[in-house]
């Protein structure tokens, strides 16, 4: 879930375009549960805290590709571990 936060005021983002400055995402995955400050980046919409990194590339016409989002992890050795993404699809969950 991706929330604005402006002054102490937070608002659930329901399209990427409403994104500001000061936004954050919360991710429940596996055992972790992140919170990512929103990260200014070209090429691509990121959250990070510089150890886990949420990101969306952006297409030709410079808009997310919310369908095909990336978790990256910088392991303690320095190394970059990508972990791969898919939608979860709560219509088969009735």
């Amino acid at each position: 879930m991706i929330r604005n936060n402006i002054n102490g005021d937070f608002s659930i983002i329901k399209k990427i375009s409403e994104l500001k400055p000061g936004a954050f995402i919360n991710i429940n995955w596996d055992t972790k549960k992140l919170m990512l400050p929103y990260s200014l980046r070209q090429d691509y919409i990121s959250f990070t805290d510089r150890k886990w990194e949420w990101s969306y590339q952006l297409n030709r016409e410079g808009y997310p590709n919310i369908n095909n989002p990336s978790l990256s992890e910088l392991l303690p050795s320095g190394e970059i571990k990508t972990h791969f993404c898919e939608l979860e699809d709560k219509s088969s969950n009735s």
